[in-house]
């Protein structure tokens, strides 16, 4: 190309919007050895505070590392005693994240710093 490509569009903004404010929850799933701090949940749960009342609003964050049988069994614990405390949360949207590393050439997805699992293991429910 001898000249860059010219766009040419409009760029319009509402004259009103509606911000739908019912209550927010936010649980993020995050692998161990991975930094929470600017993740896309944490900034969505930061952003969301201007719009909707910070007693609305609950973010939750479970750190995982199912690298041994009681790595597992102490997630499993957590997250049962997260939901147990938020069952009584009139929350009407929750939004989930999981944020973790998959392999590079298998795809498999990281369920310890140092172990990787199928996307059907991670995904199968088991008793704990």
């Amino acid at each position: 190309m001898d000249n860059p490509m010219k766009v040419q569009g409009q760029f319009q903004m509402t004259s009103r919007s509606q911000v739908n404010t019912d209550n927010l929850l936010v649980f993020h799933f995050i692998l161990q050895s991975i930094e929470s701090i600017g993740s896309p949940p944490s900034l969505l749960y930061h952003y969301m505070q201007g719009f909707i009342r910070p007693c609305a609003m609950i973010y939750e964050e479970i750190v995982f590392n199912m690298g041994t049988h009681e790595q597992v069994i102490n997630h499993g614990r957590a997250v049962n005693d997260i939901v147990q405390r938020l069952s009584s949360n009139e929350a009407r949207r929750v939004v989930i994240f999981i944020t973790n590393h998959s392999h590079d050439t298998s795809g498999d997805l990281f369920v310890s710093p140092g172990s990787c699992a199928t996307v059907t293991e991670v995904s199968e429910s088991r008793p704990l």
